[in-house]
């Protein structure tokens, strides 16, 4: 039962559940302990900083000695101790700004493993990666809206307790996913790095990626607030978190199939499209039933955008340069794009509340929208056969 694609299903289903409890409650725990929107922001920016950072060293490990699972087993036992440590001892800015980072650093090697172990996989075997991430979005919707009901009874305090619990959970998964093969282990050379950083094109999507993608940093660690702000509670904004994340699934499941049909290139394209509409909804709406409904978009916007640059860049770097390039998208969107702009949209939160931060998120993913569309309807990924 543990072997093959249903230890990735339950590996996905393990970490997006801690997730759920991580991303849609860090702000309002940040904000309980007396943290402003500028400092709540520079906390935030130190996950997608390590992405940035740490990434490109594990990718390096991972391809070139072949430790994709003992990495991801390692990453995930320092973020079950770094959660505990932040429920006894991060109470201010400083303890948090350190405790935080590490968590951070821990997690950063964890997704690029995951989606390179999982696309190797499916090169193999067969399948689709949609319907193997589709356990993550389950998981993050059921335990967003569980965790949200917890914290309203036991206190938003407890979160980094609750969280370092269900991060047993992928541990305990990561002892089952498959191996590396040794024929999928090449000694990488600097040349070769060399040449993929030297891919123009390349780098211009990763660069648009980046932007576009950044503009999710303004729902992921601001929406809460501007929901409490709005009189919402706590279990409610759990269960809006879940809404989004249910939105996910039927698009998981079927993007296969969508990217037959539609190419990889154009159901990215939908998927930031998608986005800017959602947050122009947020920004002309303050009724928190109808920010409900464009949070259903998520689906669309996120899983989208997810999953077909995810494919992009697996298709486009050689086959045993596949975790470098995962974590060349993850240290760019994920990671720096994500860092630049946690802390731009928490001064723009400070100054502009939700609706003008909103704003200013549309337009800049409209921005990369129409960059997008210029490089990609013009050129077709490397595929390898």
């Amino acid at each position: 039962m543990f072997s093959g694609p249903w230890s990735m299903k339950l590996f996905y289903l393990g970490y997006f559940s801690a997730m759920g409890v991580y991303l849609p409650y860090l702000s309002l725990y940040l904000g309980a302990v007396g943290l402003s929107g500028t400092q709540i922001g520079l906390i935030a920016s130190i996950f997608p900083l390590a992405g940035v950072v740490m990434p490109p060293v594990w990718g390096w490990l991972s391809d070139h000695y072949g430790w994709r699972k003992r990495l991801l087993s390692a990453a995930l036992l320092g973020a079950v101790i770094t959660s505990l440590f932040i429920w006894l001892l991060g109470h201010s800015f400083v303890a948090l700004l350190i405790f935080i980072c590490l968590l951070a650093i821990s997690l950063s090697p964890v997704i690029p493993l995951a989606d390179a172990i999982s696309l190797h996989w499916i090169e193999q075997w067969g399948g689709s990666y949609g319907a193997i991430r589709v356990y993550g979005s389950a998981g993050f919707l059921i335990v967003a809206i569980i965790a949200g009901s917890i914290l309203n009874a036991v206190g938003i305090a407890s979160l980094f307790l609750l969280l370092g619990g269900v991060f047993c959970a992928p541990l305990l998964a990561s002892f089952f996913v498959p191996s590396q093969s040794k024929t999928s282990v090449a000694k990488l050379k600097g040349r070769e790095l060399v040449v993929l950083l030297r891919d123009r094109k390349l780098l211009l999507f990763l660069l648009l990626c980046m932007i576009g993608y950044g503009t999710f940093a303004a729902y992921n660690t601001f929406f809460g607030l501007y929901l409490r702000s709005l009189g919402v509670s706590t279990a409610q904004i759990g269960l809006a978190s879940g809404m989004a994340s249910l939105s996910e699934l039927p698009l998981m499941v079927f993007s296969g199939f969508l990217m037959k049909r539609l190419g990889v290139q154009w159901l990215l394209l939908i998927g930031l499209s998608v986005a800017v509409v959602r947050w122009l909804g947020y920004a002309f709406f303050t009724d928190y039933k109808v920010l409900f409904v464009f949070t259903l978009l998520h689906g669309i916007s996120f899983a989208s955008f997810y999953v077909a640059a995810v494919t992009y860049i697996d298709r486009r770097v050689p086959m045993h340069m596949r975790t470098t390039g995962q974590t060349l998208l993850y240290g760019t969107s994920f990671g720096f794009g994500t860092w630049i702009s946690n802390n731009v949209f928490g001064i723009l939160y400070e100054r502009l509340h939700g609706s003008g931060m909103f704003l200013v998120a549309a337009a800049i993913c409209a921005a990369s929208v129409v960059g997008l569309l210029f490089l990609i309807s013009r050129e077709s990924p490397q595929v390898r056969e």
